[in-house]
């Protein structure tokens, strides 16, 4: 793409950056709380500005479940450059970024991180190429960016280490270059398999940690965490002194709209369902036969597989059958029957969540 050409891009991505920063402040002031907006509410968000910004909708290619995001085509020379979408409910222009196997150019010009950071006094918005704001590796179940928007010029991870052309490799090379800079930088199970405690990740590392369980575990959702834990270990060289509070601290919790009370598991769950499907859908085949003993291509029918697994596994405890016994709703209703209703009422919002994508309200 022509310097000209790319110069027209980006003043409209940055206008348009402007522009959804305006309306996030605005909703903000009129009292509508952005902060449950979800990464999904914020990615429509960015397409309607694209479109409103003066970009055609066929110079647009939408990818929501691949890197980057969006990819803007020039229809004349069909040079492209992508778009990553972010947002973060912290104060910390920091966010986990993709896994660097997703995050190569390929036949993309350039890529620029487009992230809204909703905490602090107010929401502020911020565009920023994707390689000057990589500050970091970290390791979840594959090498992955952590992206920083507040870095200097030139204190980026790639410029520092040598590794301006990782963005360029793959296969073999790509391989040999993340395993260079993991064992020069970091002792990870990607290197020499040292183990990290789970009270030492950050709070987004440690949600990561817990969607992985759910996902590819739905057996703790009767508090079997025997495969788990050894998954942990071994696989993510994370040590955690009592697996069970990753997912069960704080107790029982009651949801107001669905007028009962439900275990910290299932609440997290309902919580967490954009993340949880998202990683669902990014299972291999592999790991679907190793954790749930079937696997589907078909999105739908994995989804599907899942909560049958998770209805299955499903456990209501004696304290959670007494506090919803407290409730009208379960009045003069034997210990059986609140445990099936709950169960139900559950799997039902679950499913809905998990169709919708979207994170509890």
């Amino acid at each position: 793409m022509s310097k000209e050409r790319m110069q027209v891009y980006l003043e409209k991505l940055r206008s348009m950056t402007k522009d959804i920063e305006d309306k996030l402040q605005n909703e903000n002031i009129a009292d509508k709380n952005v902060k449950k907006m979800t990464g999904a509410d914020f990615e429509n968000m960015v397409y309607d500005s694209l479109l409103g910004s003066g970009f055609k909708e066929k110079e647009i290619t939408h990818h929501p479940q691949k890197f980057p995001d969006f990819i803007l085509e020039d229809l004349e020379d069909g040079d492209k450059i992508g778009v990553e979408v972010k947002k973060t409910d912290s104060a910390k222009w920091e966010v986990i970024g993709g896994s660097i196997y997703e995050s190569l150019k390929n036949d993309i010009e350039d890529t620029y991180v487009l992230m809204a950071k909703l905490g602090g006094d107010k929401p502020e918005v911020r565009l920023r190429k994707y390689e000057e704001c990589i500050a970091d590796l970290k390791v979840t179940h594959s090498p992955r960016f952590y992206l920083n928007l507040d870095l200097e010029e030139g204190e980026d991870y790639l410029s520092k280490n040598g590794a301006k052309d990782l963005l360029e490799l793959s296969g073999d090379e790509l391989n040999r270059k993340i395993r260079k800079l993991l064992r020069t930088q970091k002792s990870t199970w990607w290197s020499e398999g040292e183990t990290m405690a789970f009270s030492d990740l950050s709070q987004e590392e440690k949600g990561i940690y817990l969607n992985e369980g759910i996902a590819l575990f739905p057996e703790i959702f009767k508090g079997d965490y025997r495969k788990f834990t050894p998954w942990l270990v071994y696989s993510c060289f994370i040590w955690c002194g009592n697996v069970r509070d990753i997912f069960s601290a704080g107790g029982n919790k009651y949801v107001e709209d669905m007028h009962i009370y439900v275990s910290a598991i299932m609440y997290r769950a309902l919580q967490n369902a954009a993340s949880i499907k998202q990683r669902i859908i990014e299972m291999t085949q592999e790991e679907q036969s190793k954790f749930w003993g079937k696997s589907t291509n078909n999105i739908a029918e994995r989804l599907s597989n899942w909560l049958e697994l998770v209805e299955t596994n499903l456990k209501v405890s004696s304290d959670l059958i007494a506090n919803n016994r407290k409730l009208a709703l379960y009045e003069n209703y034997s210990d059986e029957r609140i445990c099936q209703s709950v169960k139900s009422i559950f799997i039902s919002r679950l499913n809905c969540k998990m169709q919708k994508g979207s994170n509890l309200q």
